[in-house]
């Protein structure tokens, strides 16, 4: 085991051993959601590095280049050559575009309340400052862009976190090991830092990452120190890791972190959290993250979903297809209602450059936001549930949705229910079966007023026992989805 490595896991358990928290789930489960996380409801997820140079396939290239059946390959093939191999790219990251105060203040304007940009991600190069290992920006750059994210968000009053990607570089470069034995992924033992062990099972499935392959000893330390330095050195807010901790090897490896960070924030005097993914961790440890998808119904505890711009890709490539901002507000909605927070990616380019259309989507957020931000920050559930009209299965991959006009979604604050008819379409009549005025299955309260946000024009309403009916006197012009506000008493 490298010496670094192992002086790095003396301190991990001496911070341990003097904490609050230890490294079992009785203790870890005094771990409480922080309340800026809890209120802030939106965030921005940043996937940019070395990988975004090709602009092709997904932030996957450096594994499917590798890969004799990927498209991704042929590509590289074809316009790079075959004995050109990923650490080339490095010396093509130059991101003379990148400015960390312009990504964050574009951020900011869209109503985001936190910034995550992702450390470290399956390609095994950090985007920070590392001791541990040579493959880091700062050493091949001469830049800590996660440093100064985090500088330029705490300038603007925003959270950082921080993602981490790193667990599965134990086999992400695994296709090479198959296909390409005299490629310097499995050749060069200089490069095995860089390219990570890349194993690959006997059977030679290099796809089996969760049936037949399972991270050694050495890994399992390097994934632990690795993160918890990148924690000391970033002091996040927040860490996300991404699948592949669920292994049972990673169990004890992931208590440890999991203490040692709950401890160091203690000792920051911040209020941290770990989002983590499909049963990780156990309830009410952390929290629980969806990629891509939903839940089917209000969570007791905090969740988050996670999305992206762009339905093909978490980083740029010159083929995204972009989402249009009516539908990722409407999915941020549905998200909040059910006691969720939304995370949504943006994937900047090599030059550190935001494209056209991801300015816009933000910008057009922004708008919307400015209007309705009200219902978002700060609110809950409402007792009557979530909503009424679709009702979505519960996972991961499941976020498209066509809305109708029987479509509505809740929130609520201290003397108000805000209702979103999440029909991207106008029209004059709405009526809102689960706020009809019933003891049970509807609300008691007496309703003062409906307003909707952002109109100064009289609503007209109805309250009975069928519903809550409201009448628009005329187009208001407003983004969509609409959101108004029922004032109760």
């Amino acid at each position: 085991m490298d010496d670094k490595i192992k002086e790095y896991l003396e301190k991990i358990d001496k911070v341990i051993e003097k904490g609050k928290f230890k490294d079992n789930w009785n203790s870890l489960s005094a771990h409480k959601t922080p309340d800026w996380y809890r209120n802030g409801r939106f965030g921005i997820f940043i996937h940019w590095g070395v990988y975004s140079v090709p602009a092709f396939g997904n932030e996957w290239y450096p594994r499917r280049m590798y890969d004799k059946l990927d498209p991704v390959h042929y590509f590289h093939v074809k316009k790079y050559g075959k004995d050109f191999e990923y650490r080339m790219f490095i010396d093509m990251f130059n991101p003379g575009a990148f400015n960390a105060s312009a990504w964050v203040r574009l951020f900011k304007d869209a109503g985001a309340k936190f910034v995550m940009p992702v450390c470290e991600h399956h390609d095994g190069i950090k985007m920070y400052d590392s001791s541990l290992n040579r493959w880091n920006t700062m050493a091949l750059k001469g830049r800590d862009y996660a440093a100064e994210i985090r500088k330029s968000a705490q300038d603007e009053g925003l959270e950082f976190l921080a993602s981490n990607h790193r667990a599965e570089h134990y086999w992400f470069m695994n296709f090479a090991r198959k296909n390409f034995p005299e490629s310097e992924v499995v050749k060069n033992e200089d490069l095995r830092d860089l390219y990570g062990p890349a194993y690959c099972p006997p059977s030679g499935n290099a796809r089996k990452t969760d049936k037949e392959i399972f991270a050694d000893e050495e890994w399992l330390c390097d994934w632990l120190a690795s993160a918890c330095e990148m924690a000391d050195r970033l002091r996040p807010s927040a860490v996300y890791f991404d699948w592949w901790i669920q292994k049972s090897e990673f169990k004890p490896y992931l208590k440890k972190f999991l203490a040692y960070y709950y401890n160091r924030g203690e000792e920051w005097g911040k209020q941290v959290t770990v989002f983590y993914k499909v049963g990780a961790v156990m309830k009410g440890c952390a929290t629980f993250d969806v990629e891509r998808g939903q839940v089917s119904d209000i969570k007791a505890d905090v969740w988050q979903n996670d999305t992206s711009t762009a339905r093909n890709s978490w980083c740029y490539t010159a083929s995204n297809v972009f989402k249009p901002a009516e539908e990722i507000i409407c999915n941020m909605v549905e998200v909040v209602s059910k006691n969720g927070c939304f995370m949504l990616n943006v994937g900047p380019k090599a030059d550190g450059s935001i494209c056209d259309e991801e300015q816009k989507i933000l910008g057009d957020i922004g708008k919307w936001m400015k209007i309705n931000g009200e219902a978002i920050y700060g609110s809950s559930p409402c007792e009557v549930g979530f909503g009424e009209g679709k009702k979505r299965r519960s996972g991961s991959f499941v976020e498209k949705v066509r809305f109708c006009s029987k479509d509505y979604r809740f929130t609520y604050k201290t003397g108000a229910i805000y209702v979103f008819p999440m029909l991207a379409k106008y029209r004059r009549k709405f009526d809102i079966k689960k706020l009809a005025f019933s003891g049970e299955h509807g609300i008691r309260y007496t309703i003062k007023d409906v307003k909707l946000l952002g109109s100064d024009a009289e609503i007209e309403y109805t309250h009975d026992e069928r519903g809550l009916h409201i009448i628009l006197p005329e187009n208001p012009g407003l983004p969509f989805p609409y959101c108004f506000r029922i004032e109760i008493d």
